[in-house]
């Protein structure tokens, strides 16, 4: 069958099939025909991924007939070589890519469903075996280029959950998204980019938050309101038509909370 139908068309073929009562068991008897084929040609996971265009799909993987019938023989195959254990992890990473395969995971249905999170976890662990800065990982996952999307982007979540374990694993070197962010993108224009996500309904929340600990950092880092109109390139002859100007009254509203009896006056 697979060679009239391929080896991804063998498998939707068959999982259809043990849908059906009345063909549930003739189903299984076929799967285990062909996971026994590839099994006694000793085929590698990897190349029954491909087999089954695994490589090609970008919707829906995780709930394919594909990848059901690729993890029954990935199973099976570990089983046969006990020494020679493959992850499916390590399979994902050399048809995917590091960066390709979190896009794959952020896309799918359930981005947050247990299956993910195990793969996430994987990663994650593997970045702490052979630790690296936070800030080596997201520029690595291309984050420092993200721009505007950056809070929006679906590597994000992935990175966060990377730095806050290897926070939790070095403390002497521990690091903030905002200290991170920082690093990349400068004050200025991180700042901008928050203000903008403030304005979007998906990243509304997030950048709120983010623009506190912003905030936060710049009163840590002693920064005055009058530091920030230098920061944000403001003067009283640009300040009405400079869009940063929104991000400045904020922080010197927040900076005034903090510090009540601070003396400063710039009346634009």
């Amino acid at each position: 069958m697979t060679v009239a139908y391929g080896g991804d068309g063998f498998a939707k073929i068959v999982a259809k099939a043990a849908k059906d009562p009345n063909t549930k068991e003739l189903a299984a008897k076929l799967e285990a025909a062909q996971l026994s084929r590839w099994s006694g040609l000793d085929s590698s996971p990897d190349a029954i991924f491909k087999v089954l265009k695994l490589q090609e799909k970008t919707d829906n993987i995780f709930d394919s007939p594909q990848y059901a019938t690729w993890t029954s023989y990935l199973k099976a195959y570990n089983q046969k070589h006990p020494t020679k254990q493959v992850s499916e992890l390590s399979v994902f990473m050399k048809s995917y890519g590091e960066e390709g395969f979190i896009k794959l995971l952020a896309s799918a249905d359930d981005a947050n469903s247990a299956g993910t999170q195990k793969f996430k976890n994987e990663l994650v662990k593997g970045w702490l075996d052979e630790p690296t800065h936070p800030l080596n990982v997201f520029n690595k996952l291309k984050l420092n280029d993200a721009g505007d999307g950056l809070l929006a982007n679906p590597l994000l979540n992935t990175w966060v959950q990377y730095m806050k374990a290897f926070n939790k694993e070095f403390p002497h070197a521990e690091t903030t998204m905002v200290q991170t962010f920082t690093k990349s993108y400068g004050d200025e224009k991180l700042a901008a980019m928050i203000q903008a996500a403030t304005k979007v309904e998906e990243t509304k929340e997030f950048a709120k938050n983010l623009q506190t600990a912003q905030f936060n950092q710049w009163m840590v880092d002693k920064k005055t309101p009058k530091d920030i109109l230098g920061v944000l390139k403001l003067n009283s002859q640009t300040f009405t038509d400079n869009p940063s100007a929104d991000i400045w009254r904020a922080y010197n509203k927040a900076y005034a909370k903090k510090f009540p009896d601070a003396d400063f006056a710039f009346q634009p």
